[in-house]
């Protein structure tokens, strides 16, 4: 997991995160030994190579590390909150999961929508801006959403229902400033947390999953989910 903001502040500029996930029950059936573990206070993942006397340990810091015991709170006030604060002085701001299928990508990101104890980074962000955004200085706002899915080097708007997804055409496009939009993708306007919720919901049930050894419901593809 790793975050990125525009803000000068070094605090918040480029942080690399660890979250190590528990044992799957599939593992926990078979005996599987952890080969890695992790420090939260001391920011340190260790990762054991070998059995015996040729056992190996490699040790690594991060900017912060998370067990498998972290909730989902911890996780967002401790990595994301901060970034919150960098988006609503006006600087661009990006948080991305990364790591191999069964990670726990989608479950930090997005969590379960049935229990607020279970929201992830998308849902905990959208409360915390709408939080903000009651504060007296922010006399006028309009907030849109979008949410892109990437699968197989096609590009499909997940907040388009249906067949209809399938149809739109989307464009990766520079801008003139020298950044990147997509074209053609929708941008729905949002006045609560709640309709970001409603709209998480209309693009999980859209995206491409598939079964594999790790992960009985895998999100086959990247996605990108954008506030602004």
């Amino acid at each position: 997991m790793a975050s990125k903001s525009s803000s000068a502040n070094d605090g918040s500029a480029i942080q690399v995160v660890v979250r190590l996930r528990p044992m799957n029950e599939r593992e926990q059936r078979h005996g599987t030994v952890p080969v890695i573990s992790a420090k939260t206070k001391e920011k340190v993942v260790t990762v054991v190579k070998g059995k015996g006397r040729k056992q190996l340990k490699s040790s690594y810091s991060f900017d912060n590390v998370f067990t498998a015991f972290s909730s989902q709170e911890e996780v967002f006030e401790e990595t994301v909150k901060p970034v919150i604060a960098d988006v609503m002085r006006g600087y661009e701001s990006t948080v991305f999961a990364y790591g191999q299928t069964g990670t726990g990508k989608t479950h930090t990101m997005e969590g379960s929508l049935e229990r607020p104890e279970l929201y992830g980074v998308i849902p905990r962000s959208a409360q915390a801006i709408f939080e903000c955004l009651k504060q007296p200085q922010y006399k006028e706002h309009v907030v849109k959403c979008s949410y892109l899915e990437i699968y197989n080097e096609e590009l499909r708007d997940l907040l388009v229902e249906g067949k209809n997804s399938h149809r739109a055409k989307l464009d990766i496009m520079e801008c003139k400033d020298g950044g990147t939009f997509c074209r053609g993708l929708t941008e729905m306007e949002v006045r609560s947390a709640s309709d970001v919720l409603r709209l998480i919901q209309r693009g999980q049930h859209q995206r491409m999953i598939g079964e594999t050894k790790m992960n009985k419901a895998s999100s086959r593809s990247h996605s990108l989910f954008t506030i602004q």
